[in-house]
């Protein structure tokens, strides 16, 4: 055989005697795939690697929140004085009906797929049906018997008028923004006695109840939504008990 017949195509003579460069490495990583708890493996390793690093954050932030809530005792000792805590940190609610309303009662209320106990039926009756579609309540309807008669409606609690506008598909609505990360709504009124940017207190008059497109089966009544940071909640949870 001629001896050029040995040489690579840039002239650089191939050494027959010597394996492929990476051929046994890669070898090794084939046959270490091949077995069926590789992958298993890698695996748990990898979440053990990210549940490690999540209880070391978390261990940090608890000890960083440790020592800042020991700092106003620190200073309390220097002052000698006691330091006061101005900031509620719970909000009252009460139901939004004016106090002289008899008969008023929750004819829908917040569709809660979670609750324990909740028959088809009861979870049925919670539900929204509009053009055709259907939707959990994310709140309370609140009407007189016979689903006809006016009655008032009062701020839940106290807070700031962000928003009011009135829709034939909703009637009229007023939001309030209140404390510690609660937000109140109000639709379904056929009046409105208040203004955005104004201030109200519990139990301040807001308008009265009315009609809508969406709820147009309840005929006259009230739907009150609690959001708690932007998310909603059962107004079962933070209201009294009854009416």
């Amino acid at each position: 055989m001629d001896k050029d017949e040995h040489k690579q195509p840039n002239g650089i003579e191939k050494d027959e005697s010597m394996p492929e460069q990476g051929a046994e490495g890669q070898g090794k990583w084939k046959a270490f795939f091949a077995k069926r708890w590789a992958f298993p493996a890698l695996y748990l390793m990898a979440a053990a690697f990210i549940i490690a690093l999540m209880y070391g954050q978390a261990h940090r932030i608890t000890n960083v929140e440790g020592n800042n809530s020991a700092t106003p005792a620190a200073n309390s000792s220097q002052t000698g004085q006691p330091k006061a805590v101005t900031t509620a940190t719970t909000t009252s609610f009460v139901w939004p009906i004016a106090p002289d309303t008899t008969g008023a009662k929750v004819v829908r209320g917040f569709f809660d797929a979670n609750a324990k106990g909740a028959s088809l039926q009861a979870l049925a009756a919670d539900l929204v049906s509009y053009n055709n579609s259907y939707q959990g309540s994310t709140g309370d309807d609140i009407a007189m018997s016979g689903h006809s008669k006016t009655f008032g409606v009062v701020a839940a609690a106290a807070g700031t008028i962000t928003d009011v506008r009135n829709s034939p598909v909703m009637g009229w609505t007023v939001v309030v923004k209140s404390a510690n990360g609660y937000m109140e709504t109000y639709q379904s009124l056929g009046t409105v006695d208040v203004k955005e940017g104004q201030q109200v207190t519990q139990g301040q008059d807001l308008g009265a109840s009315g009609y809508n497109q969406r709820e147009a089966n309840l005929g006259n009544h009230l739907f009150f939504e609690i959001e708690k940071n932007g998310v909603a909640i059962d107004p079962g949870t933070v209201l009294p008990k009854s009416i």
